[in-house]
């Protein structure tokens, strides 16, 4: 058994990982810690389908030595100042917050607002997205995961298969969250009731998963940029997202087929045969779902529509950090995971 440890379980993210890490035949969850209800015991906070019988501690790393992996679940700043200390006793992290998304140091303090507290394990960091050419093998002997946000998974996905195609241009990008994806804070607009029977943009030019995405896609082609408009959509969870993309001169068929042989196999993305993805497809899974709509604009280049949809809970956090701790111990990535 994988020995646990959830630095933030208290939070949206911590709760899925628990939900799903109990249905886990391979994981043993022996640690939770919570600021917000250390000494309380976790089973008086949340109904799960087990009983957990343990209380959550408080988030300092002597409680996690133990542990043979630790999911930080945190706010940004805490993972990074936990890092070395587990590392150095030979316990893998994954991250879930933003600590080790950006590989630039100084772009990271730019957008985070604070010095890095270790800036010398992002370079071991290994950005957790399963599904990029050749990344599951460095997730696989990787000491510090990066768990993707949330926006980065639902379009680096959808435009991961095409990049190497596109010639200079700035790729729109539409993308709307569930009010979840705020996490558990007081921020009035994010609240479900002010935030209910409401539509609304936010955070435009200045999001932090703008520079993540960036970072990600300049490293296959440096000449795209990005234009990233993200939503609040008065649902409770999930992503979807719109990318606006002019290509050379590429019928539909040969697009379906870069897609399909990019994903062939991916066991958590699923192409759809133009048909409009729908996010009651993704709920509570850990699957992201792409469909391909073009036209032609008067220059007769190729204009396509790449729409993508995920759970932002699942995918775009918890499930995909259990994806990645299935590939880093060895195990079927598929494994507690739908």
């Amino acid at each position: 058994m994988i020995s646990i440890g959830i630095v933030g379980a208290s939070g949206y993210t911590g709760e899925e990982l628990i939900r799903l890490l109990l249905l886990h035949p391979e994981a043993s969850i022996d640690v939770l810690t919570s600021r917000t209800y250390a000494g309380k015991c976790v089973d008086d906070i949340y109904s799960f389908n087990k009983k957990l019988e343990k209380d959550f501690l408080e988030p300092v790393t002597d409680n996690l030595l133990s542990c043979d992996v630790v999911f930080f679940a945190s706010p940004n700043g805490v993972a990074m100042n936990m890092a070395k200390e587990l590392i150095e006793n030979n316990i893998r992290i994954i991250d879930i917050s933003a600590d080790f998304r950006i590989p630039d140091v100084d772009t990271w303090e730019k957008w985070y607002g604070q010095k890095h507290a270790c800036p010398e394990l992002i370079k071991e960091s290994v950005y957790g997205l399963p599904e990029m050419k050749n990344q599951k093998e460095k997730i696989s002997k990787a000491k510090i995961i990066a768990n993707p946000g949330c926006y980065p998974t639902a379009s680096l996905l959808s435009l991961l298969p095409i990049i190497n195609l596109i010639k200079q241009q700035r790729i729109i990008i539409n993308s709307t969250s569930g009010i979840s994806g705020a996490g558990r804070n007081l921020n009035p607009e994010k609240l479900f009731s002010p935030g209910a029977d409401n539509y609304q943009a936010y955070a435009i030019a200045k999001h932090r998963h703008y520079p993540e995405m960036l970072a990600q896609i300049n490293d296959i082609n440096k000449d795209i940029d990005l234009l990233f408009v993200p939503h609040l959509n008065s649902i409770d969870r999930g992503i979807y997202s719109t990318h606006y993309v002019t290509l050379p001169n590429l019928d539909l068929k040969q697009l379906y087929d870069i897609y399909n042989d990019y994903y062939q196999d991916s066991e958590f993305v699923k192409i759809l045969d133009q048909t409009y993805p729908k996010l009651s497809q993704v709920d509570k899974t850990n699957n992201c779902i792409i469909s391909l709509f073009e036209s032609s604009d008067k220059n007769e280049a190729s204009n396509l529509v790449i729409m993508s949809a995920i759970d932002n809970l699942i995918k775009g956090a918890s499930g995909q950090a259990i994806q990645n701790m299935n590939i880093m111990f060895n195990l079927n990535e598929k494994l507690g995971l739908k």
